[in-house]
């Protein structure tokens, strides 16, 4: 549909696409000196990141730079150390897929994919674990004199496998959605292909992403059938969410751990419409307002029950000044209308108690 609308604009005799500042063409002929100086920027931050010249990687980061998972360049700082004392031997490389200019501002569109090697091996298995990252995203530069700095970036989809022992060759998918509503529920699933003679077992953990990260806690349960579905719901604090599926291979006895493997995705978290909460917030405000303090409300109850015995002394003084025989008829008449006082109040006791209005019972 879209294309088709595009193919319309194309061939209208009154529009006229492919002008300076609207066109679908994504090559920008019009700032060769800005690309030529941001790709030999991403080159030489490529460069540095691979010989893990840290001070050298930073250099690249404005000081005020910040990241869309609330990241800034102190973070930063500490995550890349930790990830190459982690895996000492990481490599990246990095495909450009778009360089949009702006004056003095430029975004970069980039598909990332790193490797490497745990420095440690995992207890029992005398085997290390291999690194295997992918991830899209944009990186935003704005130039500071005659340098381009990196003033933040946001990763919109990423996935990670670290696998030990026989998981090195485990076939298995895990899958989630790339953006959930803050609150909203969503599935993880986990897919795997066992090897005959190997049991399984497997967890589905999720958490918001944090510095520092904790470690995720989830009791891991057989893997009987060939996938592992959970549903969870998303964090309503509008921070961002790591996926992450543990798969741990046994030998039939369950005796012998032969090899693990952690798949990670990361799961974007989009905020509610700040309209919809506002709307929420004047009701149950006015519901509040609506409610009585209790104090008033036992104020109010006694005056009723001073005006109905005023209006019962009032009408005992009158029967005092009539004759006999009209007295007897307007006892009578009190005598029902207490009666049927009697009948009511009996009913409203038994009436369940009611929650104040805006109020769980």
């Amino acid at each position: 549909m879209l294309g088709s609308s595009a193919l319309a604009l194309e061939t209208s005799p009154a529009i006229t696409l492919g002008s300076q500042d609207f066109t679908l063409d994504t090559e920008d002929k019009e700032h060769e000196k800005e690309r030529k100086e941001i790709e030999n920027t991403l080159s030489n931050i490529e460069t540095l990141w691979n010989a893990h010249n840290l001070d050298g990687v930073m250099a690249n980061y404005s000081d005020d730079y910040v990241n869309n998972d609330g990241l800034d360049k102190k973070a930063v700082t500490t995550l890349t150390q930790d990830f190459w004392k982690t895996y000492p031997d990481a490599k990246s490389v990095s495909k450009t897929k778009q360089v949009r200019i702006e004056g003095h501002f430029a975004t970069i569109e980039s598909r990332d994919m790193a490797v490497g090697t745990t420095s440690k091996e995992m207890p029992g298995m005398s085997s290390k674990g291999e690194l295997q990252s992918l991830s899209e995203g944009q990186l935003y530069l704005k130039k500071i004199g005659n340098t381009w700095k990196i003033v933040g970036d946001r990763i919109d989809y990423e996935k990670v496998k670290v696998a030990f022992g026989l998981a090195k060759q485990l076939n298995a998918v895990f899958t989630a959605p790339e953006q959930v509503k803050a609150g909203k529920q969503y599935s993880a699933k986990l897919e795997v292909s066992l090897p005959p003679g190997l049991f399984a077992v497997g967890s589905i953990t999720s958490q918001p992403l944090r510095f520092p990260q904790p470690n995720p806690t989830d009791s891991p349960r057989p893997l009987e059938a060939p996938a592992l579905e959970r549903v969870m719901s998303a964090n309503s604090e509008n921070r961002n969410e790591l996926l992450t599926a543990t798969v741990i291979l046994t030998n039939p006895m369950r005796t012998s751990v032969m090899g693990v493997s952690f798949l990670t995705r990361r799961m974007n978290v989009i905020s509610e419409p700040a309209q919809a909460k506002d709307e929420v917030q004047v009701a149950e405000s006015d519901s509040k307002l609506s409610r009585k303090h209790p104090a008033i409300e036992k104020k109010e109850e006694k005056k009723l029950e001073d005006k109905k015995l005023d209006d019962k002394k009032s009408d005992e003084s009158k029967l005092d000044e009539k004759k006999p025989e009209d007295k007897k008829s307007d006892e009578k008449k009190l005598d029902d209308k207490a009666g049927q006082d009697i009948k009511l109040d009996k009913k409203l006791d038994e009436k369940p108690t009611a929650a104040p209005s805006g109020e769980s019972k």
